[in-house]
């Protein structure tokens, strides 16, 4: 196996995108029943988050859900739909 120049330590951040991110709030919050903590909007970014959390402490890991605030502009934060992770 070859050797790495990092460490993965885990996972911090997952970014979901859908056209309306009242279904996967559904999901997420009512159904899982993960922690909102907060929400994000950026018009440079066309970004309409909600911000939730599973875990707690240094093993928190946030999960947030996007729409776009255009669907028709760039960037698209529901294409994909699993936007990214972040390590």
């Amino acid at each position: 196996m070859q050797e790495r120049p990092f460490r993965v330590l885990g996972v911090q951040q997952i970014a979901v995108g859908a056209l309306e991110k009242s279904g996967l709030g559904k999901l997420y919050v009512d159904l899982f029943g993960l922690e909102r903590t907060g929400n994000y909007r950026n018009e440079r970014e066309n970004v309409d988050e909600d911000i939730v959390r599973i875990g707690k402490g240094p093993l928190a890991i946030e999960i947030d859900l996007m729409q776009p605030i255009d669907p028709e502009k760039s960037p698209k934060v529901h294409v994909p739909q699993l936007n990214h992770f972040g390590l």
